[in-house]
């Protein structure tokens, strides 16, 4: 039994570290934006092609991962992704020519996606159930990604700055997360097993009968809507976060990094707290308000006054914006639970919800980059931030729609966490 316990917490922190570190290249711009151009001699277009190509890649694999997540075991899907991810980003940080980037970005889709979002999303809700709460488990998996961020993203951005040149530093950077995935890949080798002991998390029916029961689902479909207007929000806020500060506001090249690592020290703050308030309060209501209140903040960078003397409440909203961002991904499948969705194919919901979700990071960079190379960067930013409200609006209306259809199911959900709490 203590055997056991040891290798579930193992499992765990394979899982929150690998989280993170695997996709941290591919989403590194956040800190290193300009160090991206220099070293690729790209223009602000070209990097939103570049990006927009794992992103095309990993939106056409969600849906087949899912799949792929229902049929074979943690131990080889993590496995593959991390040693896989871990290589190719070994060979990006070489600063191969524009094109190979691109073709290593598009493998990139591959080993991020295909082999390995569902099986991580799909294990931490395995890891809910035995815990006795999937938005705890959602939310700490979130949180403990936050947490190595912070300790080895930091470290990252330390050492960037000690290079000469910005070039050096981010090779620096990427070598380091290359290792640290290759060592993953060792690790979620031993630390998980092909025994699959629960049942029901692996479902024999034929791929095409599991696809049709997922796209059938209207809960399912709703989930998607409502996950493709949070994490667009916060993601293209955080992605852009240390740009917006440099351009609009004044800050430092060298300050970017620093100001994008803000990321990692506060999105554990939410992720935590979306945990709880996910128990309390239900997953759709917590995901309701935090919707709401990323509007609020995305039109309040939209609209705050260009000048250095605002770069201090930009930081300030930016940093409220983090918080809330940080619980609305630890609480992205939660509603899975509400909608009663069975264990045996939610490997295949969580592909399709994935889809739909992040199908934002393939056609928004190209626009974003277009944007920022026609518009001064005040404006370009304040359409972009309209833009983020339009989706929190639609993952508004698509919350309600499914806190009603779900009514019932959200009350039995509510009385049983009462008991829960009063038992103990």
């Amino acid at each position: 039994m203590k055997r056991q316990r040891i290798r579930s917490v193992l499992q765990f922190i394979v899982l929150c570290s690998g989280g993170n570190a695997i996709y941290y290249v591919v989403y590194m711009r956040s800190s290193y934006y300009n160090a991206f151009l220099e070293a690729f001699t790209m223009t602000n277009e070209q990097f939103g092609v570049l990006f927009s190509c794992y992103a095309w890649v990993a939106t056409l694999t969600y849906f087949l991962g899912g799949i792929v997540a229902d049929k074979f075991s943690p131990r080889k899907l993590l496995t593959i992704s991390f040693l896989g991810t871990g290589l190719l980003n070994l060979w990006f940080g070489t600063f191969p020519p524009y094109n190979v980037a691109i073709v290593i970005y598009a493998l990139l889709g591959i080993t991020t996606t295909l082999t390995f979002w569902a099986a991580l999303i799909k294990a931490t809700r395995q890891f809910g159930r035995n815990v006795g709460s999937e938005s705890k488990a959602y939310g700490g998996r979130e949180a403990g990604a936050s947490f190595f961020e912070v300790l080895v993203g930091t470290f990252a951005a330390w050492m960037f700055t000690h290079f000469v040149s910005l070039s050096m530093g981010l090779r620096f950077v990427i070598f380091l997360y290359g290792g640290i995935l290759i060592f993953l890949a060792a690790a979620s080798w031993f630390v998980f097993t092909d025994d699959l002991e629960n049942d029901e998390s692996i479902n024999d029916e034929k791929p095409w009968k599991i696809i049709l029961q997922c796209l059938k689902n209207a809960d399912i479909w709703l989930i998607a809507i409502i996950a493709l207007g949070g994490y667009t929000i916060g993601s293209t806020i955080g992605s852009y976060g240390s740009s917006i500060a440099h351009l609009n506001f004044g800050a430092s090249v060298s300050s970017m990094a620093f100001i994008g690592m803000l990321t990692a020290y506060f999105k554990p703050v939410g992720a935590l707290a979306s945990g709880f308030f996910g128990d309390r309060l239900g997953a759709s209501k917590s995901m309701l308000w935090l919707v709401i209140l990323l509007i609020i903040c995305a039109l309040a960078i939209g609209y705050i006054p260009n000048s250095r003397a605002s770069l201090y409440l930009f930081i300030i909203v930016f940093i409220i914006e983090i918080i809330l961002t940080g619980a609305v991904r630890g609480q992205l499948y939660a509603p899975l639970n509400e909608a009663d969705i069975p264990m045996k194919f939610s490997g295949t919901a969580i592909g399709l919800i994935s889809t739909v979700a992040y199908a934002s990071d393939a056609f928004l960079p190209p626009v974003i980059g277009k944007l920022l190379d026609t518009y001064p960067s005040g404006m370009a930013y304040r359409y972009v931030m309209l833009m983020q409200a339009g989706f929190g609006i639609m993952a508004v209306a698509a919350l309600i729609i499914f806190m009603k259809r779900n009514r019932g199911r959200i009350r039995l959900l509510a009385e049983e966490e009462q008991k829960k709490r009063k038992n103990n």
